[in-house]
């Protein structure tokens, strides 16, 4: 069946056939006339069956057309003469038209039905593969996102000295987690594909100042539809998330509103720029980057796990701002 599946898929390939075969049959019922004398159509019917299954129903019907004909003409009695004997003759053709239309009925069915279950099947295939390649997509995610819970729990480990720090550093795990947690139900949203990175960093920072009880915050997002990884998406969230957090506790202390732009662009060498700025007093002394401050600790790491680098410093206009400086895709790490 796959043979006559693949000869099928070339139409010129089906009229050969048909061609080939009425001549084979043809030859054979003329050689044959004495053996075959009462069975005038028998050779023709396995001309019929063999054209329905490799060249399709068309040139199957003009195979038993012409076989119809010539089997008229030649190999009833008498040969050779356009004669009609009621009602034997009609009988003959009708049985032939009968057993040649079936044949060619049932082939088409079959081969309609063969060639549905053949498209199921490839869907299958795809569908299987689909599930593969999100299982492992999936294996992946969890095992970043246990890694990164481990960074943060060991930075923060780091910090314990005494009985109130361990209090402390707990509290601020919990926070940290938290936030992962939310970065992750955002950036694993299946809508992402649909409203993209911008959206998704919008709806994350909501839900910090939410939670930070700072609903007079707001924040305007400017994000293009850049090429991102959901590893890089995750990092960049947590340096979000971390310089946000910032903002809540020293921007806008003793204040119920402010301000935060975030800007997600490329940059002239192929890189991106990811660029956050509140509207606050600024730093009254800009730290270094790679300061001891477990929330630079975990920009820096998370730069530094995308191949870039983190500044720090003080808008023109006012407030303090976090720049990430990413090399183009095809430089980042692995």
């Amino acid at each position: 069946m796959a043979v006559f599946e693949s000869l099928g898929r070339k139409p010129w390939m089906g009229w050969a056939v048909a061609a080939i075969t009425f001549a084979a049959a043809f030859l054979t019922r003329y050689l044959f006339s004495d053996v075959m004398a009462g069975l005038p159509f028998l050779t023709f019917l396995l001309a019929v069956l063999l054209t329905s299954f490799v060249g399709g129903w068309l040139p199957a019907t003009v195979v038993a057309v012409a076989s119809l004909l010539s089997a008229s003409y030649f190999f009833l009695p008498p040969p050779g003469a356009w004669t009609f004997v009621w009602p034997r003759d009609a009988v003959a053709l009708a049985l032939f038209a009968a057993v040649a239309g079936s044949q060619i009925a049932l082939v088409h069915r079959l081969t309609k039905a063969m060639r549905r279950l053949e498209w199921k099947r490839a869907q299958m295939e795809a569908l299987r593969a689909s599930e593969q390649l999100m299982f492992s997509e999936l294996q992946h995610r969890i095992a970043n996102g246990i890694q990164l819970v481990a960074s943060l729990l060991s930075l923060e480990a780091a910090r314990v000295e005494t009985a109130e720090d361990a209090v402390a550093v707990l509290d601020d795990a919990v926070t940290r987690l938290s936030i992962v947690a939310t970065i992750h139900r955002r950036l694993h949203d299946p809508a992402l594909g649909e409203t993209g990175f911008e959206k998704a960093i919008e709806t994350l920072v909501r839900d910090i100042l939410v939670a930070a009880g700072r609903d007079g915050v707001t924040v305007s997002v400017t994000a293009p539809r850049l090429a991102i990884t959901p590893a890089d998406a995750t990092s960049l969230s947590m340096i979000i998330a971390e310089a946000v957090t910032n903002a809540v506790k020293h921007a806008f202390a003793g204040r119920e509103t402010g301000h935060i732009a975030i800007r997600f662009e490329a940059t002239a060498d192929g890189g991106r720029r990811l660029v956050l700025r509140d509207d606050g007093p600024g730093f009254e002394t800009v730290p270094d980057a790679d300061g001891e401050s477990l929330g630079l600790l975990v920009m820096s790491s998370m730069a530094q796990r995308l191949g870039g680098s983190l500044e720090l410093g003080n808008a023109a206009e006012g407030g303090a701002v976090v720049t990430v400086l990413l090399p183009p895709p095809e430089d980042a790490p692995g």
